[in-house]
């Protein structure tokens, strides 16, 4: 509905009744004009009279609609938005911008840079506002949210923006910025090229007391090449082992790629170099390998060559790998000869075996797994050592006896392990294997209903657990623990209430035997991840459980890009030791991690690959997707429309007052046109 900003100055229109009255009388009005010849007048036309009166009043109606035009344009005409906020979010002055400034943003449109672009028209927009506004500034980097500014120091917080490696879902962000902004009633405008990967337009959801405007901006598609992932075919290293490293490559562009190369590099020196056929929009799986001939931190970087979008051209990895895993069997007797022909003779594991007095002449730091085998009494000595190992990070395997002392309880009460009742010799079957523990990472998928799981002969029943930090891996038929995981301390503690003999068991024999108690020693290494994407903000693990008992702070440092952050630090029941960077990281490399001035372990971090397919929604696409969420949004080109008069349409409506004196002029020429028509005619009448 038309409306106007000033209504008084319509009042104005009365005025055109003083035309029409002039006129009325200028018709009756009679002119005497004498000739001294009445011959002259017989070659005249006489001109009919309705014709003459039917020109008059045309040009009266063309003089009163050009200065109703007029008088109309000063009234400023409008039709306000279907959003009925816009007089309270005007006396508000409460504007927030948000520049999506993801590495797609990097890409070129018809008037440059995009992220350029966008910085430009978001000036430009801001130059428009009132100088009482009160404006936010965000970008995709979240700790960095504004506060208030004003116009100048928000164009100063504009200019300031680059790009960021953080991948950003636009619901989120939306959701992040109407909560920030709670309690105000503010203006969102929002420049974005709009990928599809992270524009999920169907997620978001507009609180009623907002009001947003999406600006895109036309980016040109660019064929890409990326490096999507990598992984081992075995996920553990171990000392002369032949790796083999897949690498999976993307092709999202419509054309072929013949020999294309690929390097790998381990620790700044060439491993292998390769090159491989890809077809348009396919993926292919490329296989690198190489040898671990020495124990350490392995960094790795696979590599292609790919133009103009190059962020993902490089894929960083990291493992360690130790010289031996070292474990300790403490012994009430004598060894358990089928941990002795596990562990023994290989040069992944140092095995020892010791008794309990030995232990004291024992550096238990240095050990990444204790087995408590058949123990049957805890002195105190022995107690405190234990639990101290425990406390400090160490993980414990516990192996009953058929003869335990009430120490035993007693030891396993103070660090919140459910005691050892009474023998159960009932025939029963493993019928359940937690699958999501960790100790069965990358081991089973799945195991089939009909598969034989190992007989029980004789268990252990437990008392009522008090431990809330625990985690059941085995049970029974009838649903008695077999096999439990507890947290003491930075350490774990693993309870089995099966003695490995056959008197027991046929687990010695079972495949499932070696499977768990290999990765029972991996789990006590804390195997880290191979990498980590930035943004994910997935926490870092290490890998030196004995690291725990110092004070000193931990760091992440690359000497190349000059890094060197302290992460927050938590200790985790599963997981143990865990590193928060926080966004502290922003590029992608190998890092190292420190303690002390010492190198403990490594870590990689790579640019996340939610924007290496530059597929971009259109408006009309932006259209029907707000139209099918009936999400109230609006949508304007920043490059079709001048941004310095988005804030006054957005406020004001849409103003005619340029339309009105358009018309106006229209009528002039119109009226002097006709006026001059009329002269000509009556001249060559004469």
């Amino acid at each position: 509905m038309l409306q106007f900003l000033h209504p008084q100055v319509l009042w104005a229109l009365l005025a055109l009744l003083l035309p029409i009255i002039i006129h009325l009388f200028n018709f009756k009005r009679y002119q005497k004009i004498y000739f001294s010849n009445l011959k002259f007048l017989k070659n005249l036309n006489i001109e009919n009279k309705r014709r003459s009166k039917v020109k008059k009043w045309l040009l009266l109606l063309l003089r009163l609609l050009a200065l109703a035009c007029i008088i109309i344009a000063f009234s400023q005409p409008y039709i306000s938005n279907e959003n009925g906020n816009n007089k309270h979010l005007q006396q508000s002055g409460c504007f927030t911008i948000y520049i999506d400034n993801s590495f797609s943003m990097n890409a070129e449109t018809e008037s440059g840079n995009a992220l350029e672009v966008a910085k430009n028209k978001a000036i430009e927009l801001i130059n428009s506002y009132p100088s009482y506004s009160k404006i936010r500034i965000y970008s995709n980097n979240f700790y960095s949210f504004s506060s208030n500014l004003n116009k100048q120091q928000a164009i100063a917080r504009v200019m300031d923006i680059n790009p960021s490696p953080i991948p950003v879902r636009l619901s989120e962000q939306i959701k992040k910025i109407q909560i920030n902004n709670a309690g105000d009633d503010c203006r969102l405008y929002v420049f974005s090229d709009f990928q599809k990967g992270q524009s999920d337009i169907e997620n978001i959801k507009i609180d009623s007391t907002n009001s947003v405007t999406f600006l895109p901006l036309s980016v040109q598609r660019s064929n890409n090449l990326f490096i999507d992932s990598c992984w081992f075919e075995k996920p553990y290293h171990q000392l002369n082992q032949s790796q083999e490293l897949f690498v999976r490559v993307v092709n999202t562009s419509n054309q072929n790629y013949q020999k294309n190369p690929i390097k790998l590099s381990i620790n700044d020196s060439t491993k292998s170099i390769s090159s491989f056929d890809i077809d348009k929009n396919s993926e292919k799986i490329v296989s690198l390998k190489y040898l671990n001939h020495k124990s350490g931190i392995y960094q790795g970087m696979v590599e292609i060559n790919d133009f103009p979008i190059t962020y993902d051209n490089q894929f960083y990895f990291s493992y360690n790998i130790n010289s031996q895993i070292q474990i300790l069997s403490v012994n009430q007797d004598k060894p358990n000869k089928y941990l002795n022909k596990l562990f023994s003779g290989t040069e992944t594991f140092a095995f020892r075996n010791s008794s309990k007095s030995g232990v004291f002449n024992e550096n238990l730091e240095n050990y990444q797994l204790i087995i408590l085998n058949e123990i049957q009494e805890m002195e105190s000595g022995f107690n405190q050592s234990i639990k101290n190992y425990l406390s400090n990070g160490g993980h414990v395997l516990f192996i009953p006896s058929d003869k335990n002392d009430t120490t035993v309880n007693l030891f396993l009460e103070e660090i919140s392990v459910p005691q050892l009742t009474q023998i159960d010799s009932s025939k029963q079957r493993l019928a359940k294997i937690e699958l999501n523990s960790e100790l069965y990472q990358n081991v089973f998928e799945e195991i089939k209903k009909d598969a034989r799981l190992p007989d029980i002969y004789k268990h252990y029943k437990l008392g009522r657990s008090t431990n809330i930090l625990s985690e059941n891996i085995w049970k029974t038929q009838a649903g008695d623990d077999l096999l439990t995981k507890l947290k003491f301390g930075n350490g774990q503690f693993f309870l089995l209430t099966i003695q490995l003999n056959p008197e027991w068991t046929n687990l010695i024999t079972h495949p499932l035997f070696v499977p768990t108690f290999i990765n029972l020693t991996r789990d006590s290494n804390n195997a880290q991840s191979l990498y980590y994407t930035l943004g994910n903000q997935e926490p870092v693990r290490t890998a030196s459980f004995n690291q725990n008992s110092s004070s000193e702070e931990f760091h992440i440092i690359n000497k190349k890009n000059q890094t060197d952050i302290i992460p927050d630090q938590e200790n985790n029941f599963d997981k143990g030791l865990l590193l928060y960077p926080r966004d502290q990281i922003d590029q992608a490399e190998n890092y190292l991690i420190t303690k002390s001035d010492l190198i403990v372990n490594s870590c990689s971090f790579n640019y996340s690959r939610i924007e290496s397919d530059p597929e971009y929604f259109t408006l009309d696409e932006l259209n029907n997707l707000i139209k099918i969420q009936k999400l109230p949004i609006s949508i304007n080109s920043p490059v079709k429309m001048k941004l310095s008069q988005l804030y006054n349409e957005q406020s004001n409506g849409k103003q005619y007052w340029k339309l009105f004196v358009i018309l106006c002029l229209i009528f002039f020429v119109s009226e002097t046109l006709l006026h001059r028509i009329k002269i000509k005619k009556d001249v060559i009448q004469s």
